[in-house]
């Protein structure tokens, strides 16, 4: 019985310890629409929270991939406390037949790295 209580443990912080690098959050800033229609154009603010101290990347290698949007500018990442750094990004929504927009955004390292996404419902 002890021995099945000390796996169960041992699993469990395993699991608790073994996890994403950093932590990555898309939200849309300023009006949120129910459906985006060709050609609207929405700011996307993108914050990376590094849960670890020493990260081997740098912000720079952080990757940005649209599909059914178009990045049309960024601003460069600002740390807005220790460890968190923002950046925006101006995109905008083509025509195209699929329902949805979906910008991801991905760190990959040998700690797992992070990763995020944020869906838009097309018209």
């Amino acid at each position: 019985m002890k021995r099945r209580i000390l796996t169960a443990l041992l699993i469990t912080t395993l699991f608790t310890t073994i996890g994403l690098a950093c932590e990555i959050k898309m939200t849309i800033t300023g009006e949120k629409k129910e459906l985006y229609k060709q050609g609207d154009e929405v700011i996307v603010e993108a914050v990376v929270i590094y849960t670890h101290r020493v990260c081997e990347l740098t912000l720079s290698d952080t990757k940005f991939t649209a599909d059914g949007l178009k990045i049309l500018g960024a601003t460069p990442w600002k740390e807005i406390s220790p460890g968190t750094y923002t950046r925006q990004l101006k995109i905008q929504v083509l025509k195209d037949s699929k329902k949805e927009g979906t910008i991801k955004v991905e760190r990959s390292c040998k700690k797992e790295g992070g990763f995020g996404t944020l869906t838009l419902n097309k018209e």
